[in-house]
């Protein structure tokens, strides 16, 4: 008798494989790939997460992950400017960890704010005086108003992502836009590494979209699609070291090997800025449906 859970289209998933004790299905409808049962996401996002990456998971400095890529938050910035978001608009971004993005996107004249559940970020952002709040989009008063949402790699982190796109929708200004980020699990470099593939980490990551799956969550919950890019990133290569020595995916023997390079991570050569055409990252931009 096959394994099955119900996906959050209220289609059937089916049992695809199981990772650090996490059980995985694959929708048989909307091909979304997600973890059943999910607990609560929220523990994980302690201080560790967003300075050691030690779980295998999360980042080795965040402020400095960030500034290694930011050149595609400098592209949503200019992508929402060819929308016609003018100066002084009003953004909101949804997890926004230290405020990084806060900050560039009020270096572009927004009038930007950030959301964040880890209270170890919050005191990030507040000791390098960026507008963020300890808060979630289902907090939120109905009456704050938006002209742009952004949801950076946060919505594969939520156990309830389509509770989360209704809600939100409430907060968006007529004509505001929602631009979300997300790992593609339906990228060709996704697909040749299949199992292994490093966007897998339950229980960091609990949902696993492609265009299909993406297109139907917000299709189901009265969005309308407007812009759908495949991105890559650029990364430090202590980052990927870390990645790689600290994922379930790579085989312990193999992992043993590299530690050879730890001299070399640990000086200058760590901070290497590498940009790796994976295309592996999706991102959307979408308004509320009339």
């Amino acid at each position: 008798m096959s394994i099955t859970a119900t996906c959050i289209c209220n289609s059937n998933g089916v049992f695809y494989f199981e990772l650090r004790g996490f059980q995985i299905f694959k929708c048989e409808t909307c091909a979304l790939i997600f973890v059943s049962p999910r607990g609560n996401e929220f523990q994980i996002y302690d201080k560790d997460y967003f300075s050691g990456a030690v779980h295998g998971y999360g980042f080795v400095n965040y402020e400095e992950d960030k500034s290694a890529s930011m050149g595609y938050l400098k592209k949503y910035l200019k992508w929402l400017k060819n929308l016609g978001i003018e100066k002084d608009a009003k953004l909101l971004d949804v997890g926004a960890a230290n405020g990084f993005f806060v900050s560039l996107a009020e270096k572009k004249g927004l009038n930007a704010t950030g959301i964040e559940l880890s209270e170890d970020a919050v005191d990030w952002a507040k000791k390098l005086g960026r507008k963020v709040f300890q808060s979630d989009a289902m907090s939120m008063s109905l009456s704050d108003k938006f002209d742009v949402i952004t949801v950076l790699d946060v919505l594969e982190h939520l156990s309830q992502p389509e509770e989360f796109l209704r809600r939100v929708k409430v907060n968006l200004n007529t004509n505001g836009f929602l631009l979300i980020n997300v790992p593609n699990e339906g990228s060709l470099f996704a697909k040749l590494s299949g199992k292994s593939w490093h966007s897998y980490v339950p229980p960091e990551h609990l949902f696993y979209f492609n265009r299909k799956s993406l297109y139907s969550i917000l299709s189901m919950n009265g969005y309308e699609v407007v812009k759908m890019r495949s991105i890559s990133k650029t990364f430090k290569a202590s980052y990927i070291y870390k990645t790689i020595m600290h994922s379930p995916q790579i085989p312990v023997k193999l992992r043993k090997f590299f530690r050879i390079l730890n001299p070399l991570v640990n000086s200058k050569l760590g901070d290497l800025k590498i940009y790796l055409p994976l295309f592996d990252n999706l991102t959307v931009i979408a308004k509320v449906a009339k």
